[in-house]
Protein backbone atom coordinates (compact mmCIF):
# COMPACT_ATOMS: atom_id res chain seq x y z
CA UNK A 1 0.00 0.00 0.00
CA UNK A 2 2.82 2.39 0.88
CA UNK A 3 4.55 1.64 -2.43
CA UNK A 4 1.29 2.22 -4.33
CA UNK A 5 0.76 5.53 -2.49
CA UNK A 6 4.24 6.69 -3.47
CA UNK A 7 3.58 5.82 -7.13
CA UNK A 8 0.23 7.61 -7.05
CA UNK A 9 1.83 10.71 -5.51
CA UNK A 10 4.52 10.68 -8.18
CA UNK A 11 1.92 10.51 -10.95
CA UNK A 12 -0.03 13.39 -9.43
CA UNK A 13 3.12 15.53 -9.19
CA UNK A 14 3.92 14.87 -12.84
CA UNK A 15 0.38 15.80 -13.92
CA UNK A 16 0.42 18.96 -11.80
CA UNK A 17 3.78 20.00 -13.18
CA UNK A 18 5.51 19.81 -9.81
CA UNK A 19 9.27 19.25 -10.22
CA UNK A 20 10.39 15.79 -9.12
CA UNK A 21 12.92 15.51 -6.27
CA UNK A 22 16.41 14.92 -7.59
CA UNK A 23 17.83 11.45 -7.26
CA UNK A 24 21.00 11.14 -5.18
CA UNK A 25 23.63 9.27 -7.18
CA UNK A 26 26.01 7.35 -4.93
CA UNK A 27 29.20 5.50 -5.76
CA UNK A 28 30.53 2.55 -3.80
CA UNK A 29 33.24 4.74 -2.21
CA UNK A 30 30.65 7.29 -1.05
CA UNK A 31 28.48 4.57 0.48
CA UNK A 32 31.49 3.13 2.29
CA UNK A 33 32.50 6.54 3.65
CA UNK A 34 29.01 7.37 4.95
CA UNK A 35 28.63 3.91 6.50
CA UNK A 36 31.95 4.22 8.35
CA UNK A 37 30.93 7.64 9.65
CA UNK A 38 27.53 6.48 10.89
CA UNK A 39 28.13 2.91 12.06
CA UNK A 40 27.53 2.52 15.81
CA UNK A 41 30.13 -0.24 16.25
CA UNK A 42 32.79 1.89 14.54
CA UNK A 43 31.92 4.84 16.78
CA UNK A 44 32.31 2.67 19.88
CA UNK A 45 35.61 1.30 18.57
CA UNK A 46 36.84 4.88 18.03
CA UNK A 47 35.97 5.73 21.63
CA UNK A 48 37.97 2.69 22.78
CA UNK A 49 40.95 4.06 20.85
CA UNK A 50 40.53 7.43 22.59
CA UNK A 51 40.27 5.69 25.99
CA UNK A 52 43.44 3.70 25.27
CA UNK A 53 45.21 6.96 24.39
CA UNK A 54 44.25 8.39 27.79
CA UNK A 55 45.54 5.24 29.51
CA UNK A 56 48.84 5.59 27.66
CA UNK A 57 49.24 9.19 28.82
CA UNK A 58 48.37 8.12 32.37
CA UNK A 59 51.05 5.42 32.29
CA UNK A 60 53.68 7.88 31.04
CA UNK A 61 52.90 10.17 34.00
CA UNK A 62 54.38 7.51 36.32
CA UNK A 63 57.84 8.53 35.06
CA UNK A 64 57.29 12.08 36.38
CA UNK A 65 57.38 13.38 39.96
CA UNK A 66 54.16 13.34 41.96
CA UNK A 67 53.37 16.44 44.00
CA UNK A 68 50.67 16.40 46.66
CA UNK A 69 49.49 18.89 49.28
CA UNK A 70 47.97 18.18 52.70
CA UNK A 71 46.03 20.51 54.99
CA UNK A 72 44.84 19.58 58.52
CA UNK A 73 42.97 21.37 61.30
CA UNK A 74 42.26 19.81 64.71
CA UNK A 75 40.37 21.16 67.68
CA UNK A 76 41.33 19.42 70.95
CA UNK A 77 39.37 19.53 74.21
CA UNK A 78 42.48 19.85 76.46
CA UNK A 79 45.94 21.32 76.30
CA UNK A 80 49.18 19.31 76.37
CA UNK A 81 50.93 19.22 79.81
CA UNK A 82 54.56 18.14 79.70
CA UNK A 83 54.72 17.90 83.53
CA UNK A 84 52.38 16.22 85.98
CA UNK A 85 50.25 18.04 88.55
CA UNK A 86 52.67 17.33 91.46
CA UNK A 87 55.57 18.56 89.37
CA UNK A 88 53.69 21.74 88.48
CA UNK A 89 52.87 22.37 92.18
CA UNK A 90 56.52 21.85 93.12
CA UNK A 91 57.68 24.34 90.52
CA UNK A 92 55.08 26.91 91.61
CA UNK A 93 56.30 26.75 95.26
CA UNK A 94 59.98 26.27 94.67
CA UNK A 95 60.88 29.66 96.31
CA UNK A 96 59.14 28.84 99.56
CA UNK A 97 60.58 25.34 99.53
CA UNK A 98 64.09 26.67 98.87
CA UNK A 99 64.14 29.33 101.63
CA UNK A 100 62.48 27.03 104.11
CA UNK A 101 64.96 24.31 103.29
CA UNK A 102 67.94 26.63 103.69
CA UNK A 103 66.72 27.91 107.05
CA UNK A 104 66.01 24.43 108.35
CA UNK A 105 69.42 23.26 107.21
CA UNK A 106 71.22 26.12 108.93
CA UNK A 107 69.27 26.03 112.15
CA UNK A 108 69.63 22.31 112.58
CA UNK A 109 73.40 22.30 111.95
CA UNK A 110 75.22 22.31 115.38
CA UNK A 111 78.46 23.73 114.02
CA UNK A 112 76.67 26.62 112.37
CA UNK A 113 74.59 27.33 115.49
CA UNK A 114 77.73 27.37 117.68
CA UNK A 115 79.47 29.76 115.35
CA UNK A 116 76.33 31.86 115.04
CA UNK A 117 75.94 32.20 118.84
CA UNK A 118 79.64 32.79 119.58
CA UNK A 119 80.64 35.08 116.73
CA UNK A 120 78.89 38.44 116.64
CA UNK A 121 80.20 39.18 113.19
CA UNK A 122 78.72 35.98 111.76
CA UNK A 123 75.50 36.64 113.59
CA UNK A 124 75.26 40.17 112.29
CA UNK A 125 76.13 39.05 108.77
CA UNK A 126 73.47 36.32 108.77
CA UNK A 127 70.86 38.67 110.18
CA UNK A 128 71.80 41.23 107.55
CA UNK A 129 71.45 38.71 104.70
CA UNK A 130 68.08 37.51 106.01
CA UNK A 131 66.84 41.08 106.18
CA UNK A 132 68.01 41.75 102.62
CA UNK A 133 66.37 38.55 101.33
CA UNK A 134 63.13 39.47 103.03
CA UNK A 135 63.34 42.97 101.64
CA UNK A 136 64.02 41.64 98.10
CA UNK A 137 61.26 39.01 98.45
CA UNK A 138 63.52 36.26 97.11
CA UNK A 139 60.94 33.65 98.03
CA UNK A 140 58.23 35.41 96.01
CA UNK A 141 60.57 35.85 93.03
CA UNK A 142 61.51 32.18 93.02
CA UNK A 143 57.87 31.16 93.32
CA UNK A 144 57.07 33.43 90.32
CA UNK A 145 59.84 31.85 88.29
CA UNK A 146 58.54 28.37 89.20
CA UNK A 147 55.01 29.29 88.16
CA UNK A 148 56.34 30.61 84.83
CA UNK A 149 58.23 27.37 84.25
CA UNK A 150 55.08 25.42 85.06
CA UNK A 151 53.07 27.50 82.59
CA UNK A 152 55.69 26.99 79.86
CA UNK A 153 55.34 23.23 80.28
CA UNK A 154 51.67 23.53 79.28
CA UNK A 155 51.26 23.72 75.45
CA UNK A 156 48.12 25.19 73.92
CA UNK A 157 46.99 22.57 71.37
CA UNK A 158 43.28 23.27 71.35
CA UNK A 159 43.67 24.59 67.76
CA UNK A 160 46.23 22.72 65.67
CA UNK A 161 47.11 23.56 62.05
CA UNK A 162 49.25 21.35 59.81
CA UNK A 163 50.20 21.90 56.16
CA UNK A 164 52.49 19.75 54.01
CA UNK A 165 53.71 19.53 50.40
CA UNK A 166 55.22 16.20 49.33
CA UNK A 167 57.22 15.42 46.18
CA UNK A 168 57.91 11.80 45.22
CA UNK A 169 60.03 10.63 42.29
CA UNK A 170 60.48 6.88 41.62
CA UNK A 171 64.10 5.90 41.02
CA UNK A 172 63.64 2.18 40.50
CA UNK A 173 60.42 0.14 40.54
CA UNK A 174 61.60 -3.25 39.30
CA UNK A 175 60.72 -2.38 35.69
CA UNK A 176 57.01 -1.99 36.51
CA UNK A 177 56.66 1.54 35.08
CA UNK A 178 58.34 0.63 31.79
CA UNK A 179 56.24 -2.55 31.47
CA UNK A 180 53.04 -0.67 32.29
CA UNK A 181 53.80 1.89 29.57
CA UNK A 182 54.31 -0.92 27.06
CA UNK A 183 51.01 -2.53 28.11
CA UNK A 184 49.11 0.69 27.49
CA UNK A 185 50.88 1.18 24.15
CA UNK A 186 49.86 -2.35 23.13
CA UNK A 187 46.33 -1.67 24.38
CA UNK A 188 46.10 1.42 22.19
CA UNK A 189 47.36 -0.52 19.16
CA UNK A 190 44.88 -3.29 19.97
CA UNK A 191 42.01 -0.78 20.05
CA UNK A 192 43.12 0.59 16.67
CA UNK A 193 43.30 -2.95 15.28
CA UNK A 194 39.80 -3.70 16.55
CA UNK A 195 38.60 -0.47 14.94
CA UNK A 196 40.12 -1.64 11.66
CA UNK A 197 38.34 -4.98 12.06
CA UNK A 198 35.00 -3.26 12.69
CA UNK A 199 35.55 -1.02 9.68
CA UNK A 200 36.24 -4.03 7.47
CA UNK A 201 33.01 -5.69 8.65
CA UNK A 202 31.12 -2.50 7.80
CA UNK A 203 32.74 -2.34 4.36
CA UNK A 204 31.78 -5.94 3.60
CA UNK A 205 28.19 -5.32 4.71
CA UNK A 206 27.96 -2.16 2.58
CA UNK A 207 29.49 -3.92 -0.43
CA UNK A 208 26.98 -6.75 -0.11
CA UNK A 209 24.06 -4.31 0.08
CA UNK A 210 25.45 -2.18 -2.76
CA UNK A 211 26.01 -5.03 -5.18
CA UNK A 212 22.69 -6.60 -4.16
CA UNK A 213 20.97 -3.42 -5.39
CA UNK A 214 23.01 -3.48 -8.60
CA UNK A 215 22.07 -7.12 -9.13
CA UNK A 216 18.36 -6.52 -8.50
CA UNK A 217 18.36 -3.40 -10.71
CA UNK A 218 19.93 -5.31 -13.60
CA UNK A 219 17.54 -8.20 -13.14
CA UNK A 220 14.65 -5.72 -13.08
CA UNK A 221 15.79 -4.32 -16.44
CA UNK A 222 16.12 -7.88 -17.68
CA UNK A 223 12.60 -8.65 -16.44
CA UNK A 224 11.30 -5.53 -18.15
CA UNK A 225 12.82 -6.77 -21.43
CA UNK A 226 11.33 -10.20 -20.83
CA UNK A 227 7.88 -8.70 -20.21
CA UNK A 228 8.21 -6.63 -23.37
CA UNK A 229 9.13 -9.80 -25.32
CA UNK A 230 6.05 -11.56 -23.99
CA UNK A 231 3.83 -8.61 -24.77
CA UNK A 232 5.17 -8.47 -28.30
CA UNK A 233 4.61 -12.21 -28.63
CA UNK A 234 1.07 -11.83 -27.26
CA UNK A 235 0.36 -9.28 -29.99
CA UNK A 236 1.87 -11.55 -32.63
CA UNK A 237 -0.15 -14.56 -31.44
CA UNK A 238 -3.30 -12.43 -31.49
CA UNK A 239 -2.64 -11.57 -35.15
CA UNK A 240 -1.80 -15.18 -36.01
CA UNK A 241 -4.95 -16.35 -34.21
CA UNK A 242 -7.01 -14.02 -36.34
CA UNK A 243 -5.31 -15.45 -39.42
CA UNK A 244 -6.01 -18.99 -38.21
CA UNK A 245 -2.35 -19.84 -37.78
CA UNK A 246 -2.39 -19.91 -33.94
CA UNK A 247 -4.94 -21.30 -31.54
CA UNK A 248 -6.61 -19.88 -28.44
CA UNK A 249 -4.52 -22.31 -26.41
CA UNK A 250 -1.35 -20.71 -27.78
CA UNK A 251 -2.56 -17.27 -26.81
CA UNK A 252 -3.60 -18.46 -23.35
CA UNK A 253 -0.15 -20.00 -22.74
CA UNK A 254 1.52 -16.72 -23.68
CA UNK A 255 -0.75 -14.65 -21.45
CA UNK A 256 -0.22 -16.97 -18.47
CA UNK A 257 3.51 -16.59 -18.92
CA UNK A 258 3.06 -12.81 -19.31
CA UNK A 259 1.10 -12.61 -16.04
CA UNK A 260 3.84 -14.53 -14.26
CA UNK A 261 6.49 -12.21 -15.70
CA UNK A 262 4.55 -9.10 -14.65
CA UNK A 263 4.24 -10.51 -11.13
CA UNK A 264 7.99 -11.13 -11.07
CA UNK A 265 8.43 -7.55 -12.29
CA UNK A 266 6.45 -6.21 -9.32
CA UNK A 267 8.43 -8.38 -6.89
CA UNK A 268 11.70 -7.16 -8.39
CA UNK A 269 10.66 -3.53 -7.97
CA UNK A 270 9.67 -4.11 -4.36
CA UNK A 271 12.91 -5.99 -3.75
CA UNK A 272 14.89 -3.10 -5.24
CA UNK A 273 13.08 -0.59 -2.99
CA UNK A 274 13.75 -2.71 0.12
CA UNK A 275 17.40 -3.19 -0.83
CA UNK A 276 17.83 0.56 -1.19
CA UNK A 277 16.18 1.12 2.19
CA UNK A 278 18.74 -1.24 3.75
CA UNK A 279 21.63 0.61 2.12
CA UNK A 280 20.23 3.97 3.28
CA UNK A 281 20.02 2.63 6.81
CA UNK A 282 23.63 1.44 6.67
CA UNK A 283 24.77 4.84 5.35
CA UNK A 284 22.90 6.78 8.02
CA UNK A 285 20.39 8.26 5.55
CA UNK A 286 16.58 8.32 5.89
CA UNK A 287 15.33 5.00 4.61
CA UNK A 288 12.91 6.68 2.20
CA UNK A 289 15.71 8.64 0.49
CA UNK A 290 15.62 8.57 -3.30
CA UNK A 291 18.99 7.13 -4.31
CA UNK A 292 20.50 5.72 -7.45
CA UNK A 293 23.76 3.82 -7.48
CA UNK A 294 26.46 4.65 -9.97
CA UNK A 295 26.89 1.01 -11.04
CA UNK A 296 23.13 0.56 -11.15
CA UNK A 297 22.95 2.83 -14.20
CA UNK A 298 25.63 0.93 -16.15
CA UNK A 299 24.38 -1.32 -18.90
CA UNK A 300 27.00 -3.95 -18.08
CA UNK A 301 28.69 -5.03 -14.88
CA UNK A 302 32.41 -4.56 -15.34
CA UNK A 303 34.59 -6.65 -13.05
CA UNK A 304 37.51 -4.54 -11.75
CA UNK A 305 40.97 -5.78 -12.65
CA UNK A 306 41.78 -6.14 -8.98
CA UNK A 307 44.40 -8.78 -8.28
CA UNK A 308 45.00 -9.57 -4.61
CA UNK A 309 48.68 -10.11 -3.79
CA UNK A 310 50.14 -10.75 -0.33
CA UNK A 311 52.88 -12.54 1.56
CA UNK A 312 52.50 -14.76 4.60
CA UNK A 313 54.07 -12.09 6.81
CA UNK A 314 51.67 -9.43 5.46
CA UNK A 315 48.75 -11.76 6.11
CA UNK A 316 49.74 -12.22 9.76
CA UNK A 317 50.41 -8.50 10.13
CA UNK A 318 47.29 -7.14 8.37
CA UNK A 319 44.59 -9.56 9.49
CA UNK A 320 42.94 -7.78 12.49
CA UNK A 321 42.17 -10.99 14.39
CA UNK A 322 45.76 -12.27 14.14
CA UNK A 323 47.23 -8.88 14.97
CA UNK A 324 44.93 -8.61 17.99
CA UNK A 325 46.08 -12.00 19.28
CA UNK A 326 49.74 -11.07 18.76
CA UNK A 327 49.18 -7.85 20.71
CA UNK A 328 47.44 -9.88 23.42
CA UNK A 329 50.53 -12.11 23.68
CA UNK A 330 52.73 -9.02 24.08
CA UNK A 331 50.38 -7.53 26.69
CA UNK A 332 50.31 -10.71 28.78
CA UNK A 333 54.11 -10.88 28.61
CA UNK A 334 54.36 -7.32 29.94
CA UNK A 335 51.78 -8.10 32.64
CA UNK A 336 53.94 -11.00 33.82
CA UNK A 337 56.81 -8.53 34.20
CA UNK A 338 54.55 -6.24 36.22
CA UNK A 339 53.73 -9.15 38.53
CA UNK A 340 57.44 -9.91 38.89
CA UNK A 341 58.20 -6.23 39.65
CA UNK A 342 55.96 -6.38 42.75
CA UNK A 343 58.54 -8.69 44.35
CA UNK A 344 61.64 -6.73 43.40
CA UNK A 345 63.15 -3.79 45.33
CA UNK A 346 61.59 -0.38 44.79
CA UNK A 347 63.41 2.90 45.46
CA UNK A 348 61.94 6.40 45.46
CA UNK A 349 63.23 9.88 46.22
CA UNK A 350 61.01 11.93 48.55
CA UNK A 351 60.94 15.57 49.63
CA UNK A 352 58.59 17.27 52.09
CA UNK A 353 57.86 20.74 53.36
CA UNK A 354 55.85 20.79 56.63
CA UNK A 355 54.20 23.76 58.35
CA UNK A 356 52.67 23.41 61.85
CA UNK A 357 51.01 25.56 64.47
CA UNK A 358 51.91 25.07 67.37
CA UNK A 359 55.52 24.62 66.32
CA UNK A 360 58.63 23.42 68.16
CA UNK A 361 61.18 25.34 66.12
CA UNK A 362 62.08 27.75 68.93
CA UNK A 363 60.48 26.14 71.95
CA UNK A 364 56.81 25.28 71.96
CA UNK A 365 54.96 28.29 70.59
CA UNK A 366 51.60 29.05 69.01
CA UNK A 367 52.86 30.29 65.66
CA UNK A 368 53.41 28.93 62.16
CA UNK A 369 56.78 27.53 61.27
CA UNK A 370 57.91 25.28 58.43
CA UNK A 371 60.71 22.84 57.74
CA UNK A 372 61.79 20.72 54.75
CA UNK A 373 63.38 17.34 54.41
CA UNK A 374 64.58 15.03 51.64
CA UNK A 375 65.22 11.33 51.73
CA UNK A 376 65.25 8.02 49.92
CA UNK A 377 62.65 5.32 50.53
CA UNK A 378 63.37 1.68 49.69
CA UNK A 379 61.00 -1.28 49.84
CA UNK A 380 62.51 -4.74 49.65
CA UNK A 381 60.19 -7.77 49.75
CA UNK A 382 61.73 -10.50 51.87
CA UNK A 383 59.43 -13.50 52.11
CA UNK A 384 55.81 -14.07 51.04
CA UNK A 385 55.48 -17.86 51.23
CA UNK A 386 55.77 -18.32 47.45
CA UNK A 387 53.02 -15.82 46.57
CA UNK A 388 55.15 -13.95 44.04
CA UNK A 389 56.47 -17.06 42.33
CA UNK A 390 52.97 -18.51 41.89
CA UNK A 391 51.57 -15.25 40.56
CA UNK A 392 54.42 -15.03 38.06
CA UNK A 393 53.88 -18.62 36.89
CA UNK A 394 50.16 -17.88 36.47
CA UNK A 395 50.95 -14.82 34.34
CA UNK A 396 53.33 -16.86 32.15
CA UNK A 397 50.58 -19.46 31.66
CA UNK A 398 48.36 -16.71 30.22
CA UNK A 399 51.16 -15.85 27.79
CA UNK A 400 51.48 -19.45 26.61
CA UNK A 401 47.70 -19.88 26.34
CA UNK A 402 47.36 -16.80 24.12
CA UNK A 403 50.35 -17.94 22.04
CA UNK A 404 48.63 -21.28 21.39
CA UNK A 405 45.44 -19.45 20.38
CA UNK A 406 47.46 -17.33 17.96
CA UNK A 407 49.06 -20.37 16.34
CA UNK A 408 45.66 -22.04 15.97
CA UNK A 409 44.13 -18.89 14.48
CA UNK A 410 46.97 -18.56 11.97
CA UNK A 411 46.28 -22.04 10.66
CA UNK A 412 42.56 -21.35 10.33
CA UNK A 413 43.13 -18.02 8.58
CA UNK A 414 45.53 -19.62 6.09
CA UNK A 415 42.87 -22.23 5.32
CA UNK A 416 40.20 -19.53 4.95
CA UNK A 417 42.35 -17.54 2.52
CA UNK A 418 42.95 -20.66 0.43
CA UNK A 419 39.20 -21.27 0.29
CA UNK A 420 38.49 -17.73 -0.89
CA UNK A 421 41.20 -18.03 -3.56
CA UNK A 422 39.47 -21.16 -4.84
CA UNK A 423 36.14 -19.33 -4.77
CA UNK A 424 37.60 -16.69 -7.08
CA UNK A 425 38.71 -19.42 -9.48
CA UNK A 426 35.24 -20.99 -9.26
CA UNK A 427 33.60 -17.60 -9.89
CA UNK A 428 35.78 -17.08 -12.97
CA UNK A 429 34.77 -20.50 -14.33
CA UNK A 430 31.12 -19.88 -13.55
CA UNK A 431 31.22 -16.50 -15.29
CA UNK A 432 32.86 -18.03 -18.37
CA UNK A 433 30.15 -20.70 -18.54
CA UNK A 434 27.41 -18.12 -17.97
CA UNK A 435 28.70 -16.02 -20.86
CA UNK A 436 28.68 -19.04 -23.15
CA UNK A 437 25.17 -20.02 -22.03
CA UNK A 438 24.02 -16.45 -22.62
CA UNK A 439 25.39 -16.49 -26.17
CA UNK A 440 23.65 -19.82 -26.84
CA UNK A 441 20.40 -18.53 -25.33
CA UNK A 442 20.57 -15.38 -27.47
CA UNK A 443 21.08 -17.45 -30.63
CA UNK A 444 18.38 -19.95 -29.62
CA UNK A 445 15.88 -17.14 -29.05
CA UNK A 446 16.78 -15.52 -32.37
CA UNK A 447 16.25 -18.80 -34.27
CA UNK A 448 13.01 -19.52 -32.40
CA UNK A 449 11.60 -16.07 -33.19
CA UNK A 450 12.45 -16.50 -36.88
CA UNK A 451 10.89 -19.95 -36.94
CA UNK A 452 7.79 -18.70 -35.12
CA UNK A 453 7.32 -15.86 -37.60
CA UNK A 454 7.66 -18.34 -40.48
CA UNK A 455 5.20 -20.69 -38.81
CA UNK A 456 7.58 -23.62 -38.44
CA UNK A 457 8.11 -23.26 -34.64
CA UNK A 458 5.35 -23.53 -32.07
CA UNK A 459 4.74 -20.84 -29.47
CA UNK A 460 5.70 -23.20 -26.67
CA UNK A 461 9.21 -23.48 -28.07
CA UNK A 462 9.47 -19.72 -28.29
CA UNK A 463 8.33 -19.40 -24.68
CA UNK A 464 10.91 -21.97 -23.65
CA UNK A 465 13.61 -20.05 -25.55
CA UNK A 466 12.57 -16.80 -23.87
CA UNK A 467 12.67 -18.49 -20.45
CA UNK A 468 16.13 -19.89 -21.22
CA UNK A 469 17.22 -16.42 -22.38
CA UNK A 470 15.99 -14.89 -19.09
CA UNK A 471 17.68 -17.58 -17.01
CA UNK A 472 21.00 -17.25 -18.88
CA UNK A 473 21.12 -13.48 -18.46
CA UNK A 474 20.13 -13.78 -14.80
CA UNK A 475 22.89 -16.32 -14.19
CA UNK A 476 25.37 -14.05 -15.96
CA UNK A 477 24.43 -11.20 -13.59
CA UNK A 478 24.79 -13.50 -10.56
CA UNK A 479 28.15 -14.75 -11.80
CA UNK A 480 29.50 -11.21 -12.19
CA UNK A 481 28.28 -10.17 -8.72
CA UNK A 482 29.72 -13.36 -7.19
CA UNK A 483 33.07 -12.64 -8.85
CA UNK A 484 33.14 -9.09 -7.50
CA UNK A 485 32.18 -10.20 -3.97
CA UNK A 486 34.72 -13.08 -4.05
CA UNK A 487 37.47 -10.47 -4.38
CA UNK A 488 35.93 -8.45 -1.53
CA UNK A 489 35.87 -11.52 0.73
CA UNK A 490 39.46 -12.40 -0.17
CA UNK A 491 40.63 -8.86 0.59
CA UNK A 492 38.88 -9.06 3.95
CA UNK A 493 40.54 -12.42 4.61
CA UNK A 494 44.03 -11.03 3.99
CA UNK A 495 43.31 -7.75 5.82
CA UNK A 496 43.55 -5.50 2.73
CA UNK A 497 39.96 -4.29 2.55
CA UNK A 498 39.93 -0.48 2.69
Amino acid sequence: MKHFSRILMTVCMVIAGVPMPAQTVLSLEECRRMALENNAQSKMAKEKVAAAEYDSKTAFANYLPKVSALGLYLHNSDNLNLAGEDQRNTLSGMGSALTSGVQNALMTDPAFLSLYMSDATVKNTVNYLVQKMDAADVEGSLNSIGRELSDNLTVDIQNVYVGAITVEEPLYAGGKIRAYNKVTAYAKELAETQLNGEDQKVLVTVDEAYWQIVSVANKLRLTDQYVELLRQMDRNVEIMKQEGVATASDQLSVRVRLNEAEMSQIKARNGLALSKMLLCQLCGMPIDSEITLKDEMNGTLDIPADEVTYTQEELYENRPELKSLQLAVNMYDMKSRIVLADYLPAVALMGNYLVTNPSAHDGLANDFHGMWNVGVVARIPVFHFGEGANKYRRAKSDVLLTQYQLEDARGKVSLQVSQYEKKIAEADSRLEMALKNMENAEENLRVANIGFKEGVVESSLVLAAQTAWLKAHSEEIDARIDRIMATVYLRQAVGQLK
